[in-house]
């Protein structure tokens, strides 16, 4: 489990770009990935810190904690936060969180609109704002505390209501949301909800849990597939006898016509990323051992991670690319690397560039740009 970095250092760069070649330049560009990590007195992007701290006898620690999700408006003027009171340690079912968003245009203003009681290290309570709309949701749980949910905020108007499942991913026209069992996640340490049990815990893949569709306005969900059928797919050759799969992350493609979801089952080692229609059919393998997905494209997808190089013999870490085709082979190395990151797809017209980051490397966490042209 990693907790937030101490020192954070943001480096602009693109790869192919000459070091010397950047006197017009507010930044400095590297033309590897290890001379920027080696790097010294660079030129980079100016931080400015935008939330509150809070007083020392009670700190707040605010951050979004995921990535690939809405966090501005579409003015650029409000940014969302969740701001939490503890740190290096583990959450636990007393742990509240206030969500609220800061006025970039309002002296860093700080508004809280809600709390949850559902949130973790990894990836927040996926606070985001809905596309499409002035709405901002985020998970909970329920008031009864037998539930997940998702709160539903008009930031115009200031009209709640709660839908009854949670959130993890929502389509790029913001109609609909996929979700998992959060409950089950209780073998990743920093990525589960605490404060409701799995109530099929014993199970190996329970046929009453899988992958949720929810309808954002009405809450209508269906289920699209089980993990039941799941494990058919991962375990052809038979199930193991013991062990305990779940659903780990989704997420759909650009035009939201398929997704890719991630599976695990620690008790056997399978970790590996699928991707299937947007009913749970025509399921299709896409690559083992899974980290930070992005869609490039409706056919192509991006992540971190030990794959064998298009006519290599030999694993090799690093971001490469895969067609969404089931043979589950690299197409493209990108860059190597060592050291894992949250990738993420500029929006046009500035779609060349993918940017990403590292976890704590030394004392410093890495945020840079990377320019696929060159």
């Amino acid at each position: 489990m990693r907790f937030l970095p101490i020192v954070v250092v943001a480096f602009l760069m693109a790869l192919a770009w000459p070091v010397h070649a950047q006197d017009n330049l507010p930044y400095t560009t590297y033309t590897s990935f290890d001379k920027l990590l080696g790097a010294r007195d660079a030129r980079y992007s100016a931080i400015t810190r935008v939330s509150d701290p809070g007083p020392e006898e009670k700190r707040a620690y605010t951050g979004f904690f995921f990535y690939q999700v809405l966090q501005f408006d579409v003015s650029g003027r409000y940014l969302l936060g969740l701001r939490v009171y503890c740190q290096s340690r583990d959450v636990r079912a007393d742990d509240r969180g206030d969500v609220g968003y800061i006025d970039l245009k309002d002296g860093l203003k700080w508004t809280k609109i809600g709390q949850t009681r559902a949130w973790n290290w990894q990836q927040g309570n996926r606070l985001q704002w809905r596309p499409k709309s002035d709405e901002i949701v985020w998970n909970d749980r329920s008031d009864d505390g037998k539930s997940f949910v998702c709160r539903v905020y008009d930031f115009r108007t200031g009209t709640r209501r709660t839908l009854p499942r949670p959130i993890y991913d929502l389509s790029p026209d913001g109609s609909t949301a996929l979700t998992h069992d959060y409950a089950r996640m209780k073998d990743f340490k920093g990525t589960e909800y605490v404060g409701i049990e799995d109530p099929y815990e014993k199970e190996f893949a329970p046929s009453r849990s899988g992958i949720w569709k929810m309808d954002m306005e009405s809450g209508k969900s269906q289920m699209i597939i089980t993990l039941e059928k799941m494990a058919g797919i991962a375990y052809p050759k038979g199930l193991p006898a013991s062990g305990h799969l779940y659903f780990f992350r989704e997420g759909w493609n650009p035009s939201g016509t398929r997704l890719v979801a991630f599976i695990k089952d620690h008790a056997n080692n399978l970790f590996q990323a699928y991707s299937m229609s947007s009913d749970g059919g025509d399921v299709r393998y896409l690559y083992g051992n899974p980290s930070h997905h992005t869609w490039i494209d409706d056919d192509r997808i991006m992540d971190f991670g030990g794959h064998v190089t298009p006519g290599g013999r030999e694993a090799m870490r690093g971001y490469f690319l895969f067609k969404d085709d089931g043979s589950g082979e690299a197409k493209e190395l990108l860059w190597a690397s060592n050291f894992d990151g949250h990738d993420s797809l500029l929006p046009a017209p500035w779609s060349d560039w993918i940017i990403s980051d590292t976890y704590v490397l030394g004392g410093y966490q890495y945020l840079f740009l990377f320019h696929r042209p060159t």
